[in-house]
């Protein structure tokens, strides 16, 4: 097996169609760096199967796409197929037959990624499975790529084991043996998962079987006690008769005795009538009396109360004149006094009212003479703070004049050197400025944003594609699930009817009448039951009369010798003739037709029909809903249609033909689901093909919208920038100029200032003035200060005198006030109180005769009321007889009462126990004929008791358990039969597991001894000495990774990482070719694996490539001259259109062979 060419289209930097041949076993590829040689590479290592854009110098996979040059547009897809020469038969399995193989791939820009398999749409996994064992793969020792050298000497154990697992060919058993344990793992899974359910419906079982054996003599227990407790029931109501009876006749015996004593009441209360009434008449006269007596008693309190309120009103009067006469004798004492008071505080406001007057003129003359003096004082204080301010403002001034001359001055300098550095930067922002364009990071912001778009629109396209999918398929998962339960369901019932069916059959027929029959050599045209075709509407009727015929066996003619016991057993058919009108073989089809019973008997639509037959002369009469009508009388239906064994042999065969369609539904079904699913897989590799280039776009636009902004900000920060420089010079510009301006200004002032020379008073005079005017100022002010307190003192005195005297003459005044009230109160009290006198006679008068009134009232009353207590008396003697007779009637009353409560209750008792009879749906009167006569309530009591207790002791019952444990045991039954199988299979796979292993173990030593081998033959041979090997990391053969120890010669260095890039490269290639030697793969390709090496170690190299050439087909990649004098076919890889690839290729023998001729 051999490459024979590779075709590329669109392939990375190979946009048009390009054929690489590869004639003869060592091809070269060679042309400058970068110009596409290394893609020929990564195009054999995609089309293999290789999934990491990584691993193929990308980011994402729609990177291996052409995406453009300057002259070209990008393409939309890229393909690489390769073709194989398999004349020797390399290739096993359903292939092996073909001469040539092809393999390709393709991708759209949109993520979708198609195998192609000999122009056949495949899956990756096929090209996998295609190669395994031959050494060829995406990651496999036959490609050797730029860098993998150094990386494969300085692999992890478990990486390096990968090579000589390709080379033993036991990829394939180990992805065998993976699927193996995952069938095995998810088959203990269900394993565990049913052992479980098994073990939880075994305890389930043992539990429902308990709980139906004490439900079946729960029903028992049930039924014994139901029937004692209505036979119990019936004797209550028994016993409640006789006694209600009883009663009864007691009730009419009390009634009698009552009626008697009610009539003698009846004359007795004529008389007491009377006697009532003359007491009633004489308590109204009393109550008259008496309401006429306490009314002169509330007169008589009433006149009581005024006569001793009027002697306390004379009482008070008296004792206010004598508190009147001697408040007036202390308010005369105290006026006298206060009027004398008065005398002597005008006399001493008249001595201070002259003091006063000349006191205030005294401070007025001080005020005077002390205000002219101030004034003198602060006029001179007020031209010396003048002279003082004027001195201090000069000074000031020449001082600010200086100040502001050399701040101009200083000012002016130093904005002319901020001008200066200002138009520097200025300068410089402006040359930052022109450097940033961002038109061409817009114009490629603008091209992403419109592949976004595109990519947006494509990613929306299949996302409707798979939401329309996933909808699909899981409609078509629900119709399964729907199909399934169905098919239980029917399933179901189908053994159900099965076994109905066979239960009737077995139960109504023995075979050994159809062996009789065989024996006399009689031919049974089958059973009736297979010729039940019957009309619609009289299926029921006709099963019910022929029920037990179904199993009959139909025969054309009577035996001679016909044993009696046959009767039943066999059916004799007529001769073929038409059925009689009206008849039930008329509603018949085939052979029942010509059965003679069915033709004697009528078909009527009603019972008045049936009778009408009967009266023709017609042998019996049927009714389609079953009622029977015959001479003998009349049978009512005694089948339903839930037990119709015709119905259920229709129902069985419907269901047959509905299982059979659903199996072919359930087919259909599950390869379309299959169908959709395969298709959802692909749309979700679509889907995130999509994504992920739509994530690579959108990462692209952030990056160059990231740039864009950050020259837009630029420009902004710059601009503004420059802005600022141009408003800053001005400013320091206009500073500068108004600094010169203040500068000559202030130069002006200071020399005017300066020309001055005015003769200044000298301070010291202005001193001396001062003392004279504060010496002054002081002795006024202590004079001034004197006279005031002078005048002060006199004044208040004298205003103290004037408010005490006002006071008096306040006081004087309500003196005389309260005196003349006070005499005008006495004078009203010493009026004569001649009236309330008067007043106090007629009150006395009146009581007298409002006294001798009630005293005769009392009199009147007292006669009353001992009358009215006679009367009473007289109806209490009457009232005694009669209470004698009352109280014998409501003896006799209450005796028919309570005999009555008592029959009302028995009565109530005894509907009681007839409802609870009726809702036992027990009637008494059949319970009563059946109760035998030794039957008492006490022993049946017990009875129910003792049922009761065991149904009690039977604690709670589950009634549905029978038919449950029934369906635990069959669905048990299942899972047990499930459990053996599966263990079974679990058997099989670890058989297998083991085998797998063993074959792995066994090939996997062979495999790296001889490896070994090879190794420790190669690397003495590459380096000229030295020593090379392999080791295994652990002595697990399944797990163990492999390390590769190298000395060149002279050298005992410890690891192999301390070994240089040309010496690693050397070991990589020993390990790699003893690898070939013990599994060759149909090619070998080799990236510039001889750049890190020297022309000597090229050479060794060389001669050793062209050894293994013989069964090995080598394309290598190579700059150097002595590798491509190697080699018998030329390549040549050039990139005359920046960005395109080409290929020149050169037969190295036909090109010598045309120079020789």
């Amino acid at each position: 097996m051999r490459l024979k060419h590779i075709k590329l289209v669109g392939f990375k930097s190979f946009v048009d169609p390009t054929k690489v041949p590869f004639p003869h076993q060592m091809t070269c590829v060679v042309g400058p760096n970068g110009c596409g040689k290394s893609n020929v590479i990564d195009a054999v290592r995609w089309v293999l199967g290789e999934s990491s854009a990584k691993n193929l110098r990308g980011d994402a996979m729609t990177d291996v796409i052409f995406n453009g040059s300057n002259a070209r547009k990008p393409v939309s897809q890229a393909s690489v197929e390769l073709v194989f020469d398999n004349t020797s038969g390399r290739i096993q399995g359903e292939y092996a037959s073909y001469a040539e193989i092809s393999v390709k791939r393709l991708v759209t820009r949109d993520g979708r990624s198609d195998y192609f398999l000999n122009s056949s749409k495949c899956r990756r996994r096929d090209i996998t499975d295609l190669f395994l064992g031959t050494g060829l793969g995406p990651r496999s020792y036959a490609i050797i790529e730029q860098g993998m050298i150094s990386r494969l000497i300085e692999s992890k154990p478990q990486e390096l084991r990968v090579f000589i697992e390709e080379a033993a060919g036991i990829s394939k058993y180990k992805e065998r043996r993976k699927e193996t344990e995952s069938r095995i793992q998810h088959t203990r899974d269900n394993l565990d998962r049913l052992t479980d359910v098994r073990d939880e419906l075994g305890a389930q079982l043992d539990k429902l079987q308990r709980q139906a054996a004490a439900a079946r003599r729960y029903k028992e227990l049930k039924a014994q006690e139901r029937t004692y407790r209505a036979e119990l029931q019936a004797l209550r109501w028994l016993a409640i008769e006789n006694q209600a009876e009883s009663i009864r006749r007691q009730i009419q015996s009390d009634e009698t005795e009552l009626e008697k004593w009610l009539a003698e009441q009846r004359g007795s209360e004529r008389g007491t009538t009377e006697l009532r009434e003359q007491t009633a008449d004489a308590k109204q006269r009393l109550d008259a009396v008496q309401q006429q007596f306490y009314q002169l008693g509330n007169d008589v309190t009433r006149t009581e109360h005024q006569l001793q309120s009027l002697r306390g009103q004379l009482q008070q009067r008296e004792q206010r004149k004598r508190e009147l006469s001697d408040e007036l004798e202390r308010l005369d004492e105290t006026y006298q006094r206060d009027v004398e008071a008065e005398v002597q505080l005008q006399l001493t406001i008249d001595e201070l009212t002259p003091q006063h007057e000349e006191s205030q003129a005294k401070l007025e003359q001080a005020q005077v003479e002390f205000e002219a003096l101030e004034a003198r004082y602060e006029a001179q204080q007020d031209a010396h703070q003048q002279f003082l301010e004027q001195q201090q403002r000069r000074r000031e001034t020449e001082q600010n004049l200086k100040l502001q001359i050399e701040r101009a001055e200083h000012q002016q300098a130093r904005c002319l050197e901020a001008i200066a550095q200002l138009k520097q930067e200025l300068e410089a922002s402006q040359r930052e400025l022109n450097a940033l364009d961002t038109a061409e990071l817009q114009e490629q912001l603008s091209r992403l944003e419109a592949s976004l778009h595109e990519r947006q629109q494509q990613l929306g396209a299949v996302q409707t594609e798979k939401r329309q999918a996933q909808e699909h398929s899981d409609n078509l998962q629900t119709a399964i699930a729907e199909r399934h339960t169905e098919q239980q369901q029917l399933g179901g019932r189908q053994s159900s009817l099965q076994t109905l069916l066979e239960a009737a059959s077995a139960s109504h027929w023995p075979e050994s009448v159809k062996a009789w029959l065989d024996t006399q050599q009689v031919t049974a045209r089958g059973q009736v039951r297979d010729h039940m075709q019957v009309t619609e509407a009289w299926q029921l009727a006709i099963e019910q009369l022929t029920g037990a015929w179904l199993d009959a066996w139909i025969v054309d003619e009577r035996l001679q010798q016909w044993p009696e016991e046959l009767g039943a057993r066999v059916v004799v058919l007529g001769t073929e003739s038409a059925p009689r009108r009206g008849s039930l073989a008329a509603e018949c089809q085939g052979l029942l037709t010509r059965w003679e019973w069915l033709q004697n008997i009528a078909a009527a639509s009603s019972t008045d029909a049936a009778q009408q037959c009967l009266a023709d002369g017609w042998l019996a009469a049927m009714t389609p809903s079953g009622q029977f009508w015959s001479a003998a009388g009349y049978s009512a239906a005694s089948i339903e249609a839930a037990d119709s064994q015709l119905l259920q042999q229709q129902e069985l065969t419907s269901i047959e033909a509905r299982l059979h369609a659903i199996s072919s539904e359930l087919k259909q079904l599950q390869d379309q689901r299959q169908q959709q699913q395969s298709l959802l897989e692909q749309i979700d590799q679509q889907l995130q093909a999509e994504r992920d280039a739509m994530n690579e776009l959108q990462a692209q636009r952030a990056t160059w919208q990231d740039k864009l902004l950050w020259q837009q900000e630029q420009q902004q920060r710059i601009q503004s920038k420059i802005a600022q420089w141009h408003e800053r010079i001005e400013a320091q510009q206009q500073e500068a100029e108004e600094a010169a301006l203040t500068a000559a200004v202030a130069s002006e002032e200071l020399a005017q200032y300066l020309e001055q020379d005015q003769a200044m008073q000298d301070d010291a005079d202005w001193q001396q003035q001062r003392q004279v005017l504060q010496q002054q100022r002081q002795e006024l002010r202590d004079r001034l200060q004197q006279r005031q307190q002078q005048a002060q003192q006199v004044a208040m005195q004298l205003q103290q005198a004037q408010m005490q005297l006002q006071q008096m003459a306040t006081l004087l005044e309500r003196s005389k006030q309260h005196s003349a009230q006070t005499q005008e109160q006495l004078q009203l009290l010493q009026e004569p109180a001649s009236e309330q006198q008067e007043e106090l006679e007629m009150l006395a008068l009146q009581l007298e005769e409002l006294l001798q009134q009630r005293e005769a009232v009392d009199e009147q009353r007292r006669d009353i009321a001992n009358e009215v207590s006679t009367l009473e008396q007289q109806l209490r003697e009457v009232s005694s007889g009669a209470q004698g007779v009352e109280a014998h009637i409501e003896k006799a009353r209450q005796k028919v009462q309570s005999s009555q409560l008592e029959l009302v209750a028995l009565q109530e008792r005894s509907r009681n126990v007839l409802a609870v009879l009726q809702e036992m749906n027990q009637p008494i009167k059949p319970i009563l004929e059946q109760l035998s006569d030794e039957a008492n309530e006490k022993q049946w009591q017990a009875e129910v008791e003792r049922l009761q207790a065991a149904i009690q002791r039977l604690g709670a019952i589950n009634l549905a358990a029978i038919d449950e444990a029934e369906t635990l045991a069959e669905r048990k039954s299942y899972l047990d039969q499930q459990h053996d199988d599966l263990s079974s299979s679990l058997e099989t796979l670890e058989t297998a597991i083991r085998k797998i292993n063993k074959e792995t173990r066994q090939r996997f030593r062979t495999t790296f001894d001889s490896v070994n081998a090879g190794l420790q033959e190669l690397f003495p041979k590459v380096f000229g000495g030295g020593t090379a090997y392999l080791a295994l990391t652990d002595d697990d053969l399944l797990e163990t990774g492999v390390t590769i120890m190298a000395r060149p010669p002279g050298k005992k260095n410890s690891t192999i990482h301390l070994l240089s890039g040309g010496e690693k490269a050397l070991t990589a290639l020993s390990l790699v070719f003893a690898i070939f030697r013990l599994n060759p793969a149909p090619f070998c390709l080799l990236d510039e694996v001889d750049a890190p090496l020297d022309d000597a170690n090229v050479g060794r190299f060389c001669r050793l490539v062209e050894e293994m050439s013989e069964t090995v087909q080598f394309i290598y990649i190579s700059h150097n001259k002595i590798a491509m004098e190697m080699a018998s076919h030329l390549a040549g890889v050039t990139m005359q259109e920046p960005g395109v690839s080409r290929l020149v290729a050169v037969d190295i023998e036909a090109a010598v062979a045309m120079t020789e001729a």
